[in-house]
C-alpha cells in the first residue's frame, strides 16, 4: 500500500531515499542514506543530486472513500485496509481542529522517501478521518530540513520568499535538480501557505512534499520545525500566517534518514531533546497533551534492517538518538522505520497515536 492513500485516510477520517553520503564537516563522518525501493541519482562531490517524482494524481474525495473500513474501492491507485481505532471522547474535550506539519528531509538520498510520503498522504487523511468523525478541520503544512544547499543563492524571490526561510512553510514546486519550493506555485486551494482539506488536498500534498534533493546534507530538522511553529514566521503577512491554531491538536510528521546533529543546542541527545521538547510544548501554551508526534527515521537503537546509507542505491539510514529523544518526550508519540519499503504500519499506529491524543486535548483558555 502507498502512503498516499494511508494520508488521505487520516484527512477523511477527521471529517474531512540521504544516501547523502553526507560528511559531516565537523566530524568528518560520512551519513548514510535512506531506505525504500524507489532509487535516486546523487551527483558531484556537493552531496547535490537529482530525482525525479511522480506526483500522484486525481482527486481526494471522500466521497469515493468507504471511510468505514479505510479502503478506496475503485481505480489503479493503492489501497489501505486499516481497522479505525476507537476515538474515545476526544470530541467531548474539544478536539475538532487538527494541524498538522510534515517536516521533510530534502538530502539528496530522500526521492524514495519523499515518493513514499506523498503516495500515502489521501489514505492517512481517510483513515484519520473515520477515527475522529467529530474533527473536521485541518491544517496541512510542509518544510524542508534547511534553508540553503550547496549551491543556493542567498537572495530570496521576493516572490516567494518563504523557501530561503529556515522552518517557511512551502506552496510551491520543486523542478528536478532545483531548489526546494522554487517552481510554479501549488495553487492551494485554501489561498494560504498551507493546505486545508478537499477534492485538491492529494495533488496539493503531492506538488509541495515532493521537496527534491539539492537540500544540504548536514539536515537541521529540530531546527525547521521549531522555526515553523515561532512567532516570527507566524506574524502578519510572514510566511506561516493562522497555520499554528492555540484551539487545534498539533501533529508532527517528521521523515528523514539522517539524525540532526546541527540544530542548537547541538549537545548530547539529553540537552538537545529538553531544549527542543521545550520549545516544541511552549509553541502549545506548555500543553503538552494539545500535541502529537510521528517520527519515521533510523531509529535509536537503528532499526535491525536498517544498514549505513549506500551511495549506490541509497537504501539505509543513520541510527537518529537526538531526534528519537525529542519524539519520545511528547506523550503521544509514534516511532516509525524509515527503512521499511512502505509506511502504512507506522501511519496506522499514527493514527491510533493521534486519536489518543484526541481524548487528552484540552481547550485553551
Amino acid at each position: 500500500m502507498r502512503l498516499l492513500v494511508i494520508l488521505g485516510l487520516v484527512l477523511t477520517a477527521c471529517s474531512t531515499a540521504d544516501a547523502d553520503v553526507d560528511t559531516n564537516p565537523g566530524s568528518g563522518t560520512p551519513t548514510s542514506p535512506t531506505s525504500a525501493t524507489a532509487t535516486a541519482t546523487a551527483t558531484g562531490d556537493d552531496g547535490s543530486g537529482s530525482a525525479t517524482d511522480t506526483p500522484t494524481s486525481g482527486p481526494l474525495d471522500s466521497t469515493t472513500t468507504d471511510v468505514s473500513t479505510g479502503v478506496l474501492p475503485t481505480g489503479d491507485g493503492p489501497k489501505l485496509d486499516l481497522a479505525v481505532p476507537d476515538a474515545g471522547t476526544g470530541s467531548d474535550e474539544g478536539c475538532t481542529k487538527i494541524d498538522f506539519l510534515f517536516v521533510v528531509d530534502n538530502s539528496n538520498s530522500m526521492a524514495a522517501e519523499q515518493a513514499l510520503l506523498t503516495a500515502a498522504l489521501p489514505g492517512f487523511i481517510t483513515a484519520i478521518q473515520a477515527a475522529l468523525p467529530d474533527t473536521s478541520d485541518y491544517q496541512i503544512g510542509v518544510t524542508k530540513t534547511d534553508v540553503f544547499g550547496f549551491d543556493d543563492n542567498p537572495n530570496p524571490d521576493p516572490q516567494n520568499p518563504c523557501p530561503y526561510a529556515l522552518g517557511g512553510l512551502l506552496s510551491h514546486a520543486t523542478p528536478d535538480g532545483q531548489k526546494t519550493g522554487t517552481g510554479p506555485s501549488c495553487n492551494f486551494a485554501s489561498g494560504k501557505n498551507f493546505m486545508t482539506a478537499g477534492p485538491s488536498l492529494a495533488q496539493e500534498f503531492s506538488c509541495t512534499a515532493s521537496v527534491g534533493v539539492k537540500g544540504n546534507t548536514g539536515e537541521t530538522q529540530a531546527a525547521a520545525l521549531l522555526a515553523a511553529v515561532g512567532p516570527e514566521l507566524a506574524a502578519p503577512g510572514a510566511c506561516n500566517e493562522a497555520f499554528l491554531r492555540p484551539d487545534a491538536l498539533l501533529v508532527v510528521v517528521m521523515i528523514t534518514d539522517e539524525d540532526d546533529d546541527w540544530s542548537p543546542p547541538d549537545a548530547d541527545k539529553q540537552q538537545n531533546a529538553a531544549a527542543w521538547s521545550t520549545a516544541l510544548i511552549a509553541a502549545k501554551n506548555d500543553l503538552p497533551e494539545n500535541l502529537a508526534f510521528v517520527l519515521i527515521s533510523g531509529g535509536d537503537p537503528r532499526w535491525p534492517d536498517c544498514k549505513d546509507i549506500s551511495p549506490n542505491d541509497f537504501t539505509g539510514a543513520a541510527a537518529s538518538p537526538n531526534l528519537t529523544a525529542l519524539a519520545t518526550s511528547i506523550p503521544s508519540h509514534n516511532l516509525g522505520n524509515v527503512c521499511q519499503a512502505g509506511y502504512e504500519d507506522t501511519l496506522a499506529a499514527a493514527i491510533a497515536t493521534i486519536s489518543t491524543a484526541c481524548e487528552s486535548f484540552t481547550p485553551p483558555g
